[in-house]
């Protein structure tokens, strides 16, 4: 109850005629309320902590305070976060090995080894009739945009990887894959963050005409 209410009730139970010594008295009823409204009780430390929400799944184990008992809540850290900042991509590896020459005969089926250049074990380059190369490790047919899968490529050297801008192999080749025989390119391996220099030195154009292509790529360091 208003603490003016409260005045105001204690001044108009007061009657002159009586004897101005007397006591002044309250009613219970009135001090009792009067005192339930002014109290108000702060929420405890654990209280408070009890209405944190938390998923076991996703939270580290939090230990638990020594002078309140309760979990300490700067310890709530989410493992996700943790699990997130411990990965690290692998280091760069640059292929410097003699260089190896591939060539896919026109005309032959992808998916048979002579048609297939196998350069790990996740990376497996081979082409059909036409189109752009793709990763038979990865994808069954070539899809221009992103074949082959699970690689980039740039035009340069793999000695100036890091000022280079890696995009599929047909963006890279400026959507003129006939004009990459002659031209340096360098064959990003994402996975492992390998990168591989390549000089294509032919390509077959043309849906149907059997898709034969041969390039001179570096292999791994000795």
């Amino acid at each position: 109850m208003n603490k003016w209410i409260v005045l105001a009730l204690m001044l108009v139970g007061c009657d002159d005629s009586t004897n101005e010594n007397a006591p002044m008295t309250l009613d219970a009823a009135v001090t009792d309320s009067t005192v339930a409204d002014a109290s108000v009780d702060a929420p405890s430390d654990t209280a408070i902590l009890a209405d944190i929400p938390h998923s076991n799944d996703q939270m580290s184990p939090r230990p638990m305070d020594e002078d309140t008992g309760v979990p300490d809540a700067t310890s709530m850290v989410d493992v996700s976060i943790e699990a997130d900042m411990m990965v690290q991509p692998p280091a760069p590896t640059i292929w410097t090995g003699p260089r190896l020459t591939f060539e896919k005969p026109s005309g032959a089926a992808p998916d048979s080894p002579e048609a297939q250049d196998r350069i790990t074990d996740s990376v497996v380059l081979t082409r059909g009739d036409g189109n752009v190369l793709f990763n038979i490790a990865l994808e069954a047919s070539a899809n221009a945009a992103v074949s082959p899968r699970g690689t980039l490529w740039a035009e340069g050297t793999a000695d100036a990887w890091e000022t280079l801008e890696f995009t599929p192999l047909r963006e890279a080749a400026n959507n003129r894959m006939q004009d990459l025989p002659g031209k340096d390119m360098v064959l990003l391996i994402v996975e492992e963050n390998i990168y591989i220099d390549v000089r294509f030195i032919s390509w077959r154009s043309g849906r149907g005409n059997g898709g034969g292509f041969s390039y001179a790529r570096s292999t791994p360091n000795d």
